[in-house]
């Protein structure tokens, strides 16, 4: 799937039995996608010895890959 693919999809409104779900839901499932193997990463490296709180850690790197996708796509 090219860049090009993507962004049209990204554009439009999904329509699943009538709800119109907005195209952001789209950016961040992909966010999610790209931020599972990080996490795993983060895992491994012990990164929670260097936060304060873990799970807002997690919350502000998934934000700001979508911040990115979001730019990108």
């Amino acid at each position: 799937m090219s860049v090009h693919q993507l962004t049209t999809i990204v554009e439009q409104e999904i329509n699943i039995f009538g709800v119109y779900i907005s195209p952001f839901v789209v950016v961040l499932g992909l966010a999610l996608l790209i931020f599972m193997p990080v996490r795993a990463y983060l895992d491994r490296v012990h990164f929670d010895k260097y936060v304060w709180h873990r799970s807002l850690a997690d919350a502000c790197i998934l934000i700001i890959t979508a911040g990115i996708l979001v730019l990108i796509l």
